[in-house]
């Protein structure tokens, strides 16, 4: 009876709990990354024995033994395509002497540490419970997924402060609603991650992408006789980044709330290190409206003074209005795309000034609210609320440290690179010819980027390597650098959720295990593939419709040359 049992419950095991299955047997993330850090060595120390040579565009990689006593040269990629040579002494010096600056340098690191400081603030205050109770009043069960997934596109104007923002309120809003808390954390992961490239502005992603295509492009140039490289801007992509926001929110709201959620099953609250919850006093509601009000005059100056200034373009005021509303016409590309650059070239997008100001705008909300409503008496009590929040740090900041020797293993023994020109290689035997041809060519060049993030992280990074090689042979196939870069950014988003460099990987699963304490990475990759493979397969067939169409992706901007 119990073999029998035990073989329908085998029969009626789906893919998906295959996959949670096998994750789960996977060791904790911390062992995990450590594993696969000490791999990388030891393949680096056969690889590199073997003289094993990554040729690319750029130049010859060969693999370094990160082992091994003879000197090394680590070839990192410039911002206008060019080697930068990093030497050290030998394999073991490397290993040794860069942990501290492995991690260190980590960007997710500063991010995390000083977005959280905030979230303290607003977290112990009471602001955010507040918030996150306004919120669900306010929305209707059946748009909480879309909204969620919006925000979380949004979010990617802000760098990367929504993998630490957005995704553990959107597990806390599903929780507080009733619903289960993990459909809500990987709604935000998949619109703050899956749809990075996503948008309904011009982000940081088109500035950080666009040196490197012009660069490949002036090749490109060369060798389709054209001249497109002094055409690109941030805006190149914009119009199909904006259409791609609504597609992003349709897709990860259908496999959210009819695959994933039924999947999860019912949520026992038992489960979650949540804090019971109290009535609401009056004092407390007045405090929250206050907040807002205050924050939204902030805010509103705040973006005020990013927008750039034509002081050849004044637009009049209309009687005695005292604001006036500036339209920006679609159909002049240059006007929209000096709008853009300006905007983006403000002091506001300067470094890590789009973090720091959300610190300041979330630590001032904590705050105000904290203050006015009576939670906090002194100036000392706003102490132990950032503790507490450095605190709960503490778990991500260990998997961290590992996650970034692995990550630059993996990069400065030029594995990464070898992965990316194995897979270049493959798509250069695809031959070209026919609009059939050329749709063939998009989809493999998307399909190949979406496999190549798997092993590679670093958007801008990967492009480096990528852009030189593909940018110039898709020209020649037809292809505008524009739409070179546009394939790439569909395939670099959709695996995001489920690549195993993403850098908050770990995080994700620490934020799961608030409401599932054994949550780990066989949770979350089962949750987010089938989010995955819709992106992956949607958006390509969205972008291969939009080609054929010749609908423009952005100002001047098509596709094709």
């Amino acid at each position: 009876m119990d073999v029998s049992a035990k073989t329908q419950e085998k029969k009626k095991m789906g893919f998906m709990d295959k996959i949670e299955k096998l994750g789960n047997k996977l060791p904790h993330p911390v062992l995990m990354f450590i594993y696969i850090g000490i791999f990388v060595l030891v393949l680096s120390a056969v690889l590199g024995s073997m003289g094993v040579v990554a040729h690319t565009e750029l130049g010859d990689f060969p693999i370094n033994n990160l082992l091994g006593q003879k000197p090394i040269e680590v070839l990192k990629v410039g911002p206008t395509g060019t080697q930068v040579a990093e030497v050290y002494s030998n394999g073991l010096s490397y290993v040794v002497g860069t942990a501290i600056a492995n991690f260190m340098n980590m960007y997710a690191i500063g991010t995390i540490l000083i977005i959280m400081l905030a979230i303290g603030l607003m977290e112990q205050s009471g602001y955010l419970s507040m918030a996150m109770k306004s919120i669900v009043q306010a929305t209707p069960m059946k748009l909480v997924t879309p909204v969620v997934i919006f925000l979380g596109v949004m979010s990617n104007m802000a760098s990367d402060a929504g993998y630490v923002v957005l995704i553990p309120l959107a597990a806390l809003m599903y929780y507080t609603l009733g619903r289960h808390p993990l459909a809500g954390l990987a709604a935000g992961f998949a619109g703050v991650s899956g749809g990075f490239s996503a948008n309904l502005f011009v982000s940081s992603t088109d500035a950080l992408l666009l040196p490197f295509t012009q660069a490949a492009a002036e090749t490109g140039d060369a060798m389709a006789k054209t001249q497109l490289a002094g055409t690109l801007s941030v805006t190149s992509n914009w119009f199909f980044m904006i259409a791609s926001t609504f597609v992003i929110i349709i897709l990860g709201t259908i496999v959210v709330d009819k695959f994933v959620e039924p999947r999860l099953g019912s949520y026992n609250k038992k489960d979650a290190e949540i804090e019971a919850d109290h009535e609401i006093t009056q004092q407390e509601k007045n405090a929250y409206k206050f907040t807002n009000k205050i924050m939204l005059i902030v805010v509103a100056l705040i973006v005020l003074a990013a927008l750039p200034i034509d002081k050849n373009n004044v637009i009049p005021v209309v009687g005695d209005l005292s604001t006036t509303v500036a339209l920006v016409s679609l159909v002049d590309g240059a006007m929209a795309s000096s709008a853009a650059d300006g905007f983006l070239n403000s002091i506001f997008f300067k470094g890590d000034m789009v973090i720091m100001l959300m610190f300041v705008i979330f630590a001032a909300s904590g705050l105000l609210y904290g203050f006015k409503s009576g939670k906090f008496k002194k100036a000392a009590d706003i102490v132990p609320a950032m503790c507490k929040a450095m605190a709960d740090m503490a778990p991500i900041i260990v998997i961290l440290f590992f996650v970034a020797q692995f990550i630059n293993y993996f990069n400065d023994s030029h594995l990464g690179v070898l992965v990316a020109s194995l897979g270049a290689s493959l798509v250069e035997l695809i031959p070209e010819g026919s609009m059939f041809m050329s749709m063939i060519l998009m989809v493999a060049f998307i399909f190949l980027t979406a496999f190549v993030n798997l092993f590679m992280g670093g958007a801008s990074s990967k492009w480096g390597l990528l852009a030189p090689i593909f940018v110039p042979m898709l020209m020649v196939a037809g292809f505008s650098p524009a739409g070179v870069q546009l394939m790439y950014r569909i395939g670099d988003s959709a695996t995001n959720v489920i690549s195993p460099l993403m850098n908050y990987l770990g995080v994700i699963v620490v934020f799961g295990q608030k409401y599932k304490k054994d949550f780990g990475v066989g949770n979350l990759m089962s949750m987010m593939m089938p989010i995955s493979i819709a992106f992956l397969i949607g958006w390509t067939i969205v972008a291969v419709l939009w080609a054929l169409a010749g609908i423009p992706i952005g100002p001047s901007t098509s596709f094709f040359i």
